[in-house]
């Protein structure tokens, strides 16, 4: 019985320390986009995405706000432990639009994506 205990213990903890959830836990939280492949913003564009961990995934919620109208895309994600990220975004004609993308750099406060499908455009997020 105590075998079981410890191997079971041990077990949460190695799933516990995994790469994807300590990823997860550092994008949890809203994220406003910097800037896109180097270049800035339009000032009457902004986009933010919010990360709900669940597991070695989570949920999503991002706002494009284009001169002063939201528009608000729900989805999923899936880390991958290769250091990637699958997005799907919900469409609103039904069905999913799948985005992949690979974690240049993450910080607490900042986040870089590198587009690994349809392109290599790189997004910089900051908290």
């Amino acid at each position: 019985m105590k075998k079981i205990l410890f191997l079971g213990s041990l077990l949460a903890t190695i799933l516990a320390c995994s790469p994807e959830a300590m990823t997860n836990k550092k994008i949890a939280g809203m994220w406003h986009l910097e800037s896109i492949d180097g270049k800035s913003l339009e000032t009457s564009y902004q986009e933010q995405i919010d990360f709900a961990p669940d597991g070695r995934g989570g949920t999503i919620t991002e706002t494009k706000t284009t001169k002063g109208i939201p528009v608000v895309t729900y989805g999923k994600y899936a880390l991958i432990k290769s250091g990637s990220i699958t997005i799907s975004r919900t469409k609103s004609d039904g069905g999913y639009d799948d985005q992949g993308y690979d974690f240049t750099s993450i910080s607490d406060n900042s986040l870089t994506l590198t587009q690994n499908m349809n392109g290599q455009k790189v997004f910089v997020y900051k908290k």
